[in-house]
């Protein structure tokens, strides 16, 4: 892998690692154009998704502040918004573990479903969730997450172990099918993702055990992981404001697109 693939790579974990268009489902993408084997460098992958880990990190750090001082403080003497930052960080925590479950007991089949057809045909359907979501009748403005509402969004992230179903995109969308308000939505699917991710970088450093070598630069490393952090964060940004102004919409046309034309592609070549 030369500098400009890992650059691109870099820029593409940043963007859509946050987008509702599936980060993974476009590196598998990616990789296949760029005649990438996803096995090539376990290190190189795992930094970029540390990289967007912080990014989202930094994103949230007055939120993960809050909930940090609730939960180490006496409930007793906590107020209605430290209960409440006490309760979002538990019940972000609670809504990992399907997605978990879900990991473990599918880890030996995922290399079947990596494959350019079976993403296309999920991202159309992440349209599809995307473009429900946005329905009329869901706009309430519910703001009293409780562990069943948790465990049904985390239900939405567990389905996005299928590469092309976004995790940003199926969480936030759950919680809009809850009648949630948009800003609460946001935060509590960016929340969700902290814990996840971690998870997977353990598991992956775990599991990778003695085949964690470097097989690519150190340069190429860490110029894409600042790739993927400052995009990562401009896209937390930028959709942040999106999910509050209702127009998830834009991302299940571009779903769409992108799904119908790596099936044409891969049907005619």
């Amino acid at each position: 892998m030369d500098i400009l693939a890992a650059l691109f790579l870099g820029l593409v974990q940043g963007i859509t690692e946050w987008l509702p268009v599936s980060s993974t489902g476009h590196l598998v993408l990616v990789q296949g154009a760029l005649s990438i084997s996803p096995a090539e460098s376990i290190i190189f992958d795992l930094s970029l998704h540390a990289a967007t880990l912080f990014a989202v990190v930094i994103f949230l750090r007055k939120e993960l502040r809050e909930i940090a001082s609730s939960i180490l403080a006496k409930k007793d003497s906590l107020d209605k918004a430290g209960l409440r930052s006490r309760s979002l960080g538990w019940l972000a925590l609670l809504a990992t573990v399907p997605a978990i479950i879900a990991g473990l007991i599918l880890k030996d089949y995922v290399d079947e479903i990596f494959n350019v057809t079976a993403t296309a045909i999920a991202l159309l359907l992440t349209g599809l969730i995307l473009w429900l979501a946005e329905m009329p009748r869901l706009k309430r403005n519910r703001d009293d997450i409780n562990a069943r509402d948790a465990l049904i969004i985390g239900i939405f992230q567990a389905a996005s172990i299928i590469p092309g179903i976004s995790r940003s995109g199926s969480t936030i969308s759950a919680g809009c099918y809850l009648g949630f308000n948009r800003q609460l939505v946001a935060v509590f699917s960016f929340l969700m993702s902290i814990p996840i991710i971690v998870a997977a970088i353990a598991y992956a450093v775990i599991d990778g055990g003695t085949q964690l070598v470097i097989e690519n630069s150190l340069v190429q490393i860490i110029a894409a992981s600042i790739v993927a952090l400052v995009t990562g964060l401009l896209a937390l940004k930028w959709l942040f404001e999106i999910i509050k102004k209702s127009r998830l919409r834009i991302f299940s046309i571009y779903c769409w697109a992108l799904g119908i034309i790596v099936l044409a592609m891969t049907a005619f070549y």
